[in-house]
């Protein structure tokens, strides 16, 4: 009896105890995010195409388990898009296609993406953390139509980050804070997608919960004349369940 005692004191203690044996946690969320920054070679900014706010989505789905050399998994998709029309007043091109002030043109801009990670639980007590490694498949695009013609640039790209995840969680009472990133800095492509939250998990036999926080995407890649160098930054709520 000793030894048990002794042993689940030990367990406790450890900051590298495992809560559960096998665990799947769910999400799913709304993002209302801000644009700034510029596109085109040379550029315009987001401001003078009409880029403003974009309402956007998100679903994410995890699977940890308890054997220490095999890393977590998560998929996470976010959909981000944004169509306005604004008349300029500065040229700019657009993969050598040129744009002219006075003009009136309608701007999609697309930066949907799907996140592929592998992680390893390094704590997981009172506090969380998670570090592993991201696959970003970009899958989106940029479209300037003008009163003469369309150009549409792809940005369909595969981009390796690395990522972490922090959490502190208060004892006994079912709040958390937390903060999230991933990270790319290579050559002419750097992306920076951090967020931080506080959140409440109602206890039960499928754990649900809400969280509320802010997120901000910092996008810079250069495609020839297709440079783009966007931010997009703002609050989200989502709903969260832990099986």
């Amino acid at each position: 009896m000793k030894k048990l005692i002794l042993a689940t004191g030990l367990a406790l203690a450890s900051p590298f105890a495992s809560a559960d044996l096998l665990a799947l946690h769910a999400g799913a969320g709304y993002w209302q995010g801000e644009y700034s920054g510029q596109v085109g070679n040379p550029s315009i900014s987001a401001e003078q195409l009409g880029l403003e706010e974009s309402d956007n989505m998100y679903v994410y789905l995890a699977f940890e388990h308890f054997l220490p050399v095999l890393p977590n998994a998560r998929v996470q998709h976010t959909r981000i898009s944004s169509s306005q029309t604004s008349r300029i007043d500065q040229t700019f091109t657009l993969d050598n296609q040129t744009y002219f002030a006075n003009e009136e043109v309608a701007t999609d801009l697309d930066l949907t993406h799907t996140d592929l990670t592998l992680y390893y639980q390094i704590m997981d007590n009172w506090v969380t953390l998670n570090l592993g490694l991201t696959l970003r498949l970009f899958d989106g695009y940029i479209r300037a139509e003008g009163e003469a013609f369309t150009e549409t640039v792809d940005i369909d790209q595969a981009i390796p980050m690395v990522y972490g995840q922090a959490r502190f969680r208060l004892p006994f009472s079912g709040w958390s804070v937390g903060a999230q990133g991933n990270v790319l800095s290579f050559n002419d492509h750097s992306v920076t997608d951090v967020s931080a939250n506080v959140g409440y998990t109602f206890r039960s036999a499928i754990d649900a919960g809400i969280e509320l926080g802010y997120r901000q995407l910092s996008v810079e890649m250069d495609n020839g004349g297709a440079h783009a160098d966007m931010d997009l930054k703002g609050p989200y709520a989502a709903v969260t369940l832990k099986f």
